[in-house]
């Protein structure tokens, strides 16, 4: 009898909060219906897809292995400045929105499920972020992704296998130059991890949100090929394609 009082208050208690204080879009501000999350149905019909996920044969993948030998690379989403993913990206950034970067790995991971590209990862690897900047902002955004396409892909994450010891400037107002001077040298591969014979001879996909000019994607990819017999891909939620 006390437990189901117990689930009638609590069930009051969120009517309450959904009709006073509605759960809304992400994309346009209107409340979201009962089987919407986080993102409105027509705010999700104006996600532009890249389909890079059916074919290794994509232009950022052909970028990426112009500059290192990786296995591929690819891109959810095609970024459109004043479009709804850079709107969503800069919420999740900045705006202490965690759930839009677990929702946007939740379609990614859907969408790899049954990649033939990517079938054989065996660690998804987030871009990490600087020790001061994470405390400020309170979460790491390329690990909330990477935990959102786990749910369907089912891997190890390895935050812990890159470290970005300096906290670089903004990259947002820098050119394609800048941006790579800007990068060099940021990222280091733990230097246990080479000692580690379960990272040996593995398949890394290092996960971002959105990759630009790719320094910074680039950086890391070196550092993770440092571990012996790796293969490494690369995978972001977002390009200018």
């Amino acid at each position: 009898m006390q437990i189901s009082q117990k689930k009638n208050r609590k069930r009051a208690w969120e009517d309450y909060l959904d009709f006073f204080y509605p759960e809304c879009c992400c994309g346009c501000g209107q409340r979201l219906l009962g089987s919407e999350n986080t993102l409105c149905g027509r705010c999700m019909e104006q996600l532009a897809y890249t389909c890079h996920e059916k074919s290794g044969s994509n232009p950022l993948a052909a970028r990426m292995k112009s500059l290192l030998p990786i296995e591929t690379a690819a891109a959810l989403l095609r970024f459109n400045k004043e479009g709804i993913i850079q709107a969503l990206l800069h919420q999740l950034k900045y705006q202490n929105q965690p759930q839009i970067g677990i929702m946007l790995g939740r379609i990614a991971g859907q969408r790899l499920l049954d990649s033939p590209v990517f079938g054989s990862v065996d660690f998804l690897v987030p871009v990490p972020l600087h020790p001061k900047k994470l405390k400020k902002r309170g979460y790491n955004q390329s690990l909330l992704i990477a935990q959102g396409m786990n749910e369907f892909l089912g891997k190890a994450i390895c935050p812990e296998l890159l470290a970005k010891r300096i906290s670089s400037q903004s990259q947002t107002q820098k050119n394609r130059i800048a941006r790579w001077e800007n990068i060099k040298e940021n990222f280091d591969l733990n230097p246990e991890i080479q000692q580690e014979k379960k990272f040996h001879n593995r398949h890394f996909l290092l996960v971002d949100d959105v990759v630009t000019t790719g320094a910074t994607a680039s950086r890391c990819c070196q550092e993770l090929l440092r571990i012996p017999g790796s293969k490494v891909s690369f995978y972001a939620i977002a390009h200018p394609d």
